[in-house]
Parts: structure tokens; C-alpha cells; sequence
């Protein structure tokens, strides 16, 4: 496997570093020990580089400061310890570099590389590589600086083409971005040429300066240098007094509630707004819920918050758009709606303007959400059943209020509205359903009722079981909600859910018929054994708390098939939760896997172990994916 020489390099340090191994499972396939060309891009070697730099590379990924949304999905939900452990792990592996590609070009564009490497073109102000990337180019003079040596030349042009072209971005000062649209092409060319001429470092990268002879400060003012840790992803750390009861009452349920998820854009500060919501009509960008005067709400009443959540008003009167969930917010107590208020109003202020949506007719009118306000909203708030349990009534008030599950797992009409007799009955996530939130009742799809309420409370709570993880927006729900979870509410959400009525299968998907034949048999156990098997056993049983068992696994059997295709091609990291601060993730064979061969490998996993579903075609996998880049 492509991994394989990475947990050999790691089996030699003992099980400390073999668990590591595992960890980066996630990066392996891709990157490999050297790095890979794949008609999908070039994967960059990991191994020996400069940790700083690769904690700093990890962290732009995820805040949206470098573009790359394989990546992005990736570590979108794990906190920066567990990027700091990834880049631990590559910075450590001592794998030898392989000789560099013959170069068949002319001798003058290799000695316009060797001079624009040594020297630059400082009246163009176009530093020489060595002044910010070590005098022998094997290690920065920062330790978030890379060494350039070792690495392919279509990757090097790649590079500088992205910041040339302002496909690639990082924290300003952008210093590359500025670096490569003063270089012409044929600089570029000849820079490329000659780095990728020399042979890699022995010794790996390094700042020691036994190898940076004349350790010196950066050329130029670089934003990528430092690392930007400390912004949180949640924002939930950023107090910088005790709060008050109220206020802490507050941020729990501003917490399970989920807000931060939506009212915080990737890389933006916490609660500021921006982020953009899909929806069949259009783009919504959530608003700024910190109390900047100008832009935020800081300027609101508790009954100004209060007729947001509850009538989905606006302080000046108008109609919100029901992207934002106030169908279901509206059962909401007022009492806890004042403490969220008071909550909000203790965050930073940032001054940080609202986006317009981008909304098709009518949705973008007020008399388009007026309209659809009467025919599907009503204010109301939670009322108790008196004859149910009070551990039932709280998992009821935060199933169907606060945390607005039926949001997702509802399924919606034409109009965009929640469809209440199929409630919690399983629905296709953003306009072009890319995921699929599974129904969450006693249907063929599976359910939870025949769960125990720990399990339902561990998936909550850690974001996984024995029955899988959670991927995809559940993650997110998980890492930046649920996992704050109480226990008595994680088991109050277990018990109401596990009391739900047994519906009727709907909008069951029809496959496209596929015969199980020997040849998908045999094709699709090959791919699993060479790809799937070291992770999820040879009999499909997996690993307790770190790989799914795949024998009954309702994701495995569903009618739904989204969810598997994706996760094998897109892969997956469980978020990271307080009992499970290092999850081992899915790696994402997008780059590796065809979509017939993925056809395949999941056909066969749904008929091998005693599993009995349909079989999927390449068809249906396309039908997904669409036409892949």
C-alpha cells in the first residue's frame, strides 16, 4: 500500500509512534511517502518537512486561508492539537529522497534558474530563494519556512501558477503571491527547472544552522510565518472575564444549539456571520451575532433577540428568511432565549458587514416570505406532554427546538417547507444533495430505536459508535454543538428519539439495476483488500472507537447511497471531541479510485458478511459525483 513505508518508519519508534501512524491513515493514500502525481493533482511530499511549516499549511487549509476543498472537508472539525499532531508525525519520518527527473532543457535556463535561486532581480524586487528558504534551500531560515529541494517541477510550476493567478492565497503580507506575478513565465520556468535539477536534502529539511550557514530574518513580511492557533474554532475560549450564571446558561445552549456553526464563515471570527447556506433557492449568509453597534447586535434588546427566535423578525421589523430556523426556534422558552442574549453580548464586537443573499424570486421579497410565512409558520411555544417523563419532554423541547434536528432530517416540499408528516424521516442535505441525513425512525433505513441511549448519547457527545462515525455536516453538528452535550440531555435526546413511531419508508432512491456477478466479486474484493482491509478487518468488522464496522451497518445497507460514495471518495476525520481527541480518519480515494472501481469495492461490501442490499452502478455513482475534475 502507499502507506506502507510510512508505518514501517513509524513501527521501528514503538507504539507510540505506530499509533501516529494510524492517525494519518487520512493523508497516506494521497501523499504517500514521497508524494504523487495523480490526474487529480500533484500530492506533496510530507515527510521531513519543517513542523511549524506543516501545522501553518494545516491551519490555512482549514480557515480558508489557502484553498484546497479536499482539504478543507478534511480538518474542517478538529482542533489544532490534533493538526499539531499530523504535523509531528510528517515532520519526524526520516525517508530518504529520491533522485531528482533528468532535466533535457538548455543549459542557459538552468543557469537563469541557478541565478534567480541565488541572486534574485532585486530592482523588481524578486528575492533570491536562499534568502527566505536557507543558503542551501533545504530549510527556511524560519521553521515555517519549506525547503524547496526534493520536489517535483510540475509541482513547483503548479505552485507559483496558483499564486500567480490568485488561485492560491495566504495571510497577507501574501509575499509569494506578490513574488510570483513579478516573475514572468519564463522565470518561473527556468526557477522551477533548476530547483527540481538538484538532488533532495540527505538529511531531510532542517533550520539547524549547520546547514543555514548564515541564519538571517526573512527577505520580505511574510503572513504565512506565524501560526494563527489562536483563533478558536467555536470563539468559545475568547472569554476574557467569568461570566455571569445567566451568561454561562447561555453559552451551553447557544452551544447545543449549534449557532456558531452557521453564524461563523470558514476562517471568520466566531459568531461575526458570512458563512453561506445552500439552499434550493439560493445563497443565505448568516448575520453577525456579536454586539458591534454598527453591524452586529449590539444595539438590540432581549425582546429584539426574542422576536427573532420566536417570530423571526428582524429588530427593524422585517421578515428573516426561513433559512435562518426560526420554524422550529420559535418553541424556544423566552427564558432561554434571554440567556443566549445575554451570552452573545459578553462576545468581542467585530465589525463585520452582512453579505446580501442571493436569492431567486420571490424568496428574495418580503411578500414572497410573507406569503410563505402563512402558509407554514406559526409562533408557538414548547408545551410539555404531562404524560411523558421529564427526561422525554427535555429531549422533545431540544430535538424539535433548540437544536432543530428537523432541519436536516425533515423532509422538505417544493416550497422549501419542513413536510410535518414525515418528520425525522430522512432528507437530502443542500440544493444538489451531497449528503443525506438519515431518517431518524424506526423505517428500513434502520433508525435509532433498536440503539441503547448510551450509544445514542456517544454519537452525540463523541461523534462515534460501533454503528460508524459521524461525516459530513453531522460532523460539524458534533464538533462544534453536540459534543457539549450534558449527559442528562444527550440521554434525554436518546430517550424521545427511541420513543419516535415506526413510519413508512419514503422517497425510498431506485437504484439502477446491477447484476452481483463473479467479476464485480472478484474486482470488488480485490480493491477492498488492497484498500479497505488493513482498517475494517478481513471480515468487515472494524476496530472498536476507530474504524466502523461494516457488517449490518445501516449506512452500508441504505437505499441512500450518498453518504457511503462520499465518504469513500471524499474521506473523512470523526470531529474532535474531548473523549476522543484523536480520531482516526478515512482517507479519500478520490484520487485513487475510479468510479467504476468504487461501484465495485461498495457492491461487494454490501452483499459480502451476511450484508443483503442492492448493488450500485457506476451509474449511481456518477450520478453523485458528477463529472469529477
Amino acid at each position: 500500500m502507499l502507506e506502507s513505508t510510512l508505518l514501517c518508519v513509524a513501527q521501528v519508534s514503538g507504539q507510540s509512534a505506530l499509533a501516529d501512524a494510524t492517525l494519518v491513515k487520512a493523508c497516506t493514500v494521497c501523499h504517500g511517502p514521497e508524494g504523487r502525481s495523480t490526474p487529480y493533482g500533484y500530492f506533496p511530499r510530507l515527510a521531513g518537512k519543517p513542523e511549524t511549516y506543516l501545522y501553518n499549511q494545516l491551519l490555512n487549509f482549514q480557515q480558508g486561508t489557502r484553498h484546497y476543498q479536499q482539504m478543507s472537508n478534511l480538518l474542517g472539525n478538529v482542533n489544532p492539537a490534533y493538526l499539531q499532531k499530523l504535523a509531528h508525525f510528517f515532520a519526524t519520518q526520516a525517508i530518504a529522497y529520491p533522485p531528482p527527473a533528468k532535466f533535457s532543457g538548455n543549459k542557459e535556463q538552468l543557469e537563469v534558474g541557478l541565478q534567480l535561486a541565488r541572486n534574485g532581480v532585486a530592482d523588481r524586487k524578486i528575492p533570491a530563494c536562499t534568502q527566505c528558504h536557507g543558503d542551501k534551500l533545504n530549510g527556511g531560515v524560519s521553521d515555517s519556512v519549506p525547503g524547496l529541494l526534493g520536489l517535483t517541477r510540475d509541482y513547483l510550476i503548479g505552485q507559483l501558477g496558483a499564486w500567480r493567478t490568485n488561485q492560491r492565497h495566504a495571510r497577507e503580507p501574501d509575499c509569494m503571491a506578490v513574488i510570483a506575478k513579478n516573475l514572468s513565465v519564463n522565470e518561473i520556468s527556468a526557477v522551477t527547472a533548476w530547483l527540481s535539477s538538484q538532488p533532495g536534502p540527505k538529511d531531510g529539511h532542517t533550520t539547524s544552522p549547520k546547514t543555514n550557514v548564515n541564519p538571517r530574518s526573512l527577505a520580505v513580511s511574510c503572513g504565512s510565518v506565524q501560526s494563527n492557533s489562536s483563533k478558536s474554532h467555536t470563539g468559545f475560549e475568547l472569554k476574557t472575564k467569568p461570566l455571569t450564571m445567566l451568561q454561562s446558561k447561555g453559552q451551553y445552549l447557544s452551544r447545543i444549539g449549534n449557532c456558531v456553526a452557521c453564524h461563523t464563515s470558514q476562517g471568520g471570527e466566531p459568531m461575526a456571520g458570512g458563512k453561506a447556506i445552500e439552499t434550493p433557492f439560493g445563497i443565505v449568509y448568516s448575520t453577525n451575532l456579536t454586539p458591534d453597534n454598527a453591524t452586529g447586535i449590539g444595539t438590540w434588546s432581549a425582546d429584539d433577540f426574542w422576536n427573532a427566535i420566536h417570530e423571526g423578525r428582524s429588530k427593524d421589523g422585517s421578515l428573516l428568511s426561513p433559512a435562518f430556523p426560526y420554524t422550529e426556534l420559535t418553541q424556544v422558552t423566552r427564558a432561554d432565549s434571554d440567556a443566549i442574549f445575554a451570552y452573545l453580548q459578553t462576545l468581542p464586537a467585530q465589525k463585520v458587514s452582512a453579505t446580501p443573499n442571493a436569492l431567486s424570486w420571490p424568496s428574495n421579497t418580503q411578500l414572497g416570505i410573507r406569503v410563505w410565512r402563512a402558509l407554514y409558520f406559526k409562533p408557538g411555544e414548547y408545551k410539555e406532554d404531562l404524560k411523558q417523563s421529564k427526561s422525554w419532554n427535555r429531549g422533545a423541547y431540544l430535538v424539535n427546538g433548540l437544536s432543530h434536528c428537523g432541519s436536516c432530517h425533515t423532509p422538505r416540499n417544493k416550497l422549501g417547507a419542513s413536510e410535518l408528516g414525515t418528520f425525522l424521516g430522512g432528507s437530502n442535505l443542500m440544493a444538489n444533495g451531497r449528503w443525506y441525513a438519515p431518517s431518524l425512525l424506526a423505517t428500513s433505513e434502520g433508525g435509532v430505536q433498536d440503539w441503547s441511549t448510551s450509544q445514542i448519547g456517544n454519537l452525540l457527545q463523541n461523534g462515534i459508535t460501533n454503528h460508524g462515525y459521524v461525516s459530513g455536516p453531522m460532523a460539524e453538528v458534533v464538533y462544534k454543538g453536540t459534543q457539549y452535550l450534558t449527559l442528562d440531555d444527550s440521554q434525554a435526546i436518546a430517550t424521545y428519539l427511541q420513543s419516535l413511531k415506526v413510519l413508512n419508508p419514503i422517497n425510498i432512491p431506485k437504484l439502477n439495476d446491477t447484476a452481483f456477478d463473479t467479476l464485480t466479486h472478484k474486482n470488488g474484493k480485490a480493491i477492498y483488500d488492497k484498500h479497505c482491509e488493513n482498517c475494517h478487518g478481513k471480515e468487515g468488522d472494524g476496530a472498536p472507537n476507530n474504524f466502523p464496522s461494516l457488517v449490518g451497518n445501516r449506512n452500508v445497507l441504505s437505499p441512500h447511497i450518498i453518504n457511503m460514495v462520499q465518504s469513500v471518495l471524499l474521506g473523512a476525520i470523526p470531529p474532535t471531541t474531548a473523549s476522543n481527541p484523536s480520531p482516526a480518519g478515512m482517507p479519500p480515494f478520490r484520487a485513487v479510485l475510479s468510479d467504476i472501481e468504487v461501484a465495485q469495492v461498495l457492491t461487494y461490501i454490501r452483499h459480502e458478511w451476511g450484508n443483503q442490499a442492492s448493488s450500485i452502478s457506476t451509474l449511481d455513482v456518477l450520478q453523485i459525483t458528477g463529472k469529477r475534475n
